[in-house]
């Protein structure tokens, strides 16, 4: 069986996509865990609420795009853990633009060429 090549292009694109967002919420489900239950670090936000599940998931988001918007920022050792996410996310996403370029030109070469029936 095989795939249609513009199939195949929205195969790895949402499977990228996938996977980052698979990522952002592995992140912001360790900062849930890290600072609700191990105290390994905290986070201060402008608006001085308390933080909740969904607000680590934006700042995962927000670390992981490198948007960096600064309302909710990391203190002691979640600094740390933030910066490694900001490096992942950095490279995840180059790494997924790259192989989705060359995904393009070879389905897009493999497209061009001449079917012979047989």
């Amino acid at each position: 069986m095989t795939i249609q090549p513009r199939l195949r292009i929205l195969v790895v694109i949402y499977g990228a996509f996938l996977a980052h967002t698979l990522e952002v919420w592995l992140f912001g489900t360790t900062y849930y865990l890290l600072d609700t239950y191990f105290n390994v670090g905290t986070f201060s936000t402008l608006s001085q609420n308390k933080m909740e599940f969904f607000d680590f998931v934006y700042f995962s988001v927000v670390v992981y795009t490198s948007v960096g918007f600064g309302d909710i920022y990391p203190i002691g050792h979640m600094r740390l853990i933030a910066g490694v996410e900001a490096l992942t996310g950095l490279l995840m996403i180059g790494w997924s633009a790259s192989f989705t370029y060359l995904m393009m030109e070879k389905l897009w070469l493999d497209h061009r060429k001449p079917h012979h029936k047989k």
